[in-house]
């Protein structure tokens, strides 16, 4: 088989495998989600630690480590396209979405093994590497431990009580549900309001800053710690405003959940998150070039590249 060929049949044949596989996964073990999820753990975290293994060697090897790190982590995903669509009652966006992750995961794996074949190390793919294993192997890590993401909720759910009692009103927090999903409630003078759960507490943006600064090599660390400081920080403080600005619609306004936390919420944290990321590159420009770079991989005519531009030109 032609050189070309056979990275192709890896990139696509390989993505293509891991989703039947995945599904299948899916609908063995599905019926029991405490042992889908431990099985699907698997992967998840064995690919995360390859990939950092990968990120902090010095050795040659390390894009061999960092390409099977993305092929394993990839496998994950695959179990999770059918699981997101039902999750979300026939969404297909963000099934859609994890479908297409997992082809651009195998993509990177390719790139790390080629970049092995070249004797080369860009620098774009290392920095995505371990940005990709510090933000997801902790986020998860506290996701996946109950006690952790428990009290992670419960520490918010007090912080934004207090802000509410700032301003004026009678709020307080109950105790840790760990139930099928973990919850906190909050009492709006002295009657249920909404339920915290970790995605109301920012961690999944905070991660991502941190991932991403932490992940810089080569800079210097007084820039890089006062990135995190106007970012990290920020992104807790306003994710309490959120809560307060989510409560506050609901009860004092009245209006329903639904427009207070999926319409104003969630535009107020993608506008916030713009202009953090901003901030972020403009402390750290090295930030922007490494992201931008990852646009760049396709310009480094590889066999997959060469091959789909014969094909077109067909």
């Amino acid at each position: 088989m032609h050189t070309s060929w056979r990275y192709a049949a890896f990139l696509f044949g390989g993505a293509t495998l891991a989703l039947i596989l995945g599904h299948v996964v899916y609908e063995m073990l599905i019926h029991d989600y405490e042992l889908f999820d431990l099985v699907t753990s698997v992967p998840l975290f064995a690919g995360l630690v390859v990939l950092g293994a990968g990120f902090f060697s010095r050795r040659p090897s390390r894009h061999l480590l960092m390409a099977a790190g993305w092929a394993v982590f990839a496998g994950y995903w695959a179990t999770q396209p059918a699981f997101l669509y039902t999750y979300e009652e026939g969404d297909v966006v963000n099934a859609l979405i994890c479908i297409l992750g997992v082809y651009f995961l195998f993509y990177l794996a390719y790139h790390e093994y080629l970049s092995h074949q070249r004797g080369e190390n860009l620098q774009a793919l290392q920095f995505l590497a371990g940005a990709t294993f510090v933000s997801t192997f902790f986020y998860f890590l506290i996701d996946k431990l109950p006690v952790l993401s428990g009290h992670l909720i419960k520490m918010v759910a007090e912080h934004t009580v207090w802000l509410m009692k700032v301003i004026g009103y009678r709020v307080s927090a109950g105790g840790i549900n760990y139930g099928e999903s973990i919850t906190v409630p909050i009492y709006f003078e002295g009657s249920h309001s909404v339920h915290l759960i970790l995605a109301c507490t920012g961690l999944q943006s905070m991660m991502i800053f941190i991932g991403v600064i932490a992940a810089l090599r080569g800079v210097d660390r007084r820039r890089r710690w006062k990135a995190f400081l106007l970012t990290v920080p920020v992104i807790y403080l306003l994710n309490l405003v959120r809560n307060v600005g989510v409560i506050y619609g609901m009860e004092v306004l009245g209006y329903d959940f639904y427009f207070m936390h999926n319409v104003v919420g969630k535009a107020g944290s993608l506008l916030a998150l713009v202009v953090l990321a901003y901030v972020a590159f403009d402390i750290l420009p090295e930030l922007y070039d490494n992201i931008a770079a990852l646009v760049d991989l396709p310009k480094r005519r590889g066999p997959v590249e060469r091959l789909l531009a014969r094909v077109v030109k067909r």
